[in-house]
């Protein structure tokens, strides 16, 4: 069974997805094969397209593993971003020239698909090891030199959980490797619990992989009942009321925003609902899980974008490829 770690619990296998997110799937990806053609690609591209190819075909059908070698490796050194890609940022310049954990991450993953036996597992792991920062975690500092209290806290578990299965797979979590970085991940002053469900999912996933899950920090069921309120189904990845800008110290420029419900963040509302110790509150949130696979049953294309204010524009689009397979998952699992 193929998993990524961005999808609890889904096996990438051909014959699950809707038949309403056939013709989106296959045409997003042609138009990515069409753009890096002529160098146009960053790795996130390479790593959807990739999860396209496994739920229709069974298969990585195109070769983006060439593709990365051509455009996206320095040195041996996965990239995030083609210079093509880089040019269309604005203002970019040549930041574009990046390594990142998810660079790392998706490089091996994908190699891994290609033939798991010719994988050099070490040094994807020794180019995740020369990102772990003096606090302990393990994050892309090197790109971007925001503080530790100003840095996305998702980013930081995403980025420890990705680290955490290549150093896994490298054999690389002995000694006090382990306990280290699950009492850093754990902390409450470098990684609060801030009410993010995408947040808590990673860190419970690492916590996971390092063989300490009975470090994840008591008290979720409280976030993910705030990341329900104002919304008929499903679940956001925060709660609205709880944002605040961080250095005007007030909710005016946030208060407007309106919550959305997201196919991915359910799934992680599902993986997190074990840590739940009072059976009548998980019960609830299992009812509520079930009750949002099938409004998606009857409601396919009901994925929409986050909006900002009274801006009519939204933040980013609606679908991704990622959004898309985990509601084919959840369609399947409608108890009704």
């Amino acid at each position: 069974m193929t998993e990524h770690i961005f999808l609890p619990g889904i096996a990438l296998q051909q014959g699950f997805i809707h038949p309403d997110y056939e013709l989106y799937l296959k045409t997003w990806c042609e138009e990515a094969i069409q753009r890096a053609e002529n160098g146009d690609i960053a790795v996130s591209i390479c790593h959807q397209a990739t999860l396209i190819d496994l739920v229709l075909y069974g298969k990585p059908r195109h070769d983006w593993l060439g593709i990365m070698d051509e455009f996206l490796m320095d040195n041996g050194t996965p990239l995030a971003y083609s210079e093509a890609f880089g040019k269309r940022l604005h203002k970019y310049d040549n930041q574009y020239h990046q390594s990142t954990i998810h660079a790392i991450h998706t490089r091996w993953w994908i190699e891994r698909l290609n033939d798991e036996t010719s994988v050099d597992h070490d040094r994807f792991a020794n180019l995740v090891l020369a990102k772990k920062q003096p606090d302990g975690l393990i994050y892309d500092r090197d790109v971007s030199e925001t503080i530790l209290r100003h840095r996305m806290k998702s980013e930081l578990t995403i980025s420890m959980a990705m680290s955490a299965e290549i150093l896994q797979a490298a054999n690389k979590l002995n000694g006090n490797t382990a306990v280290e970085l699950a009492t850093n991940i754990s902390s409450p002053t470098k990684c609060p619990i801030l009410g993010y469900i995408s947040m808590e999912y990673f860190r419970l996933k690492t916590l996971r992989l390092l063989g300490h899950e009975s470090l994840f920090p008591v008290g979720i069921e409280e976030h993910i009942e705030a990341c329900a309120e104002d919304l008929p189904v499903g679940w956001c990845d925060f709660a609205i009321k709880s944002k605040v800008d961080a250095y005007m110290g007030t909710v005016k420029r946030t208060q407007r925003d309106k919550p959305i419900h997201s196919p991915l963040i359910a799934c992680y509302v599902s993986s997190l609902l074990t840590k739940i110790q009072d059976a009548t509150t998980r019960l609830i949130f299992s009812q509520r899980f079930n009750a949002y696979t099938c409004h998606l049953k009857g409601n396919p294309q009901d994925i929409t974008a986050f909006l900002m204010r009274d801006i009519p524009i939204p933040f980013g689009i609606d679908r991704t490829p990622i959004e898309v397979i985990c509601a084919s998952f959840l369609i399947k699992q409608c108890q009704n």
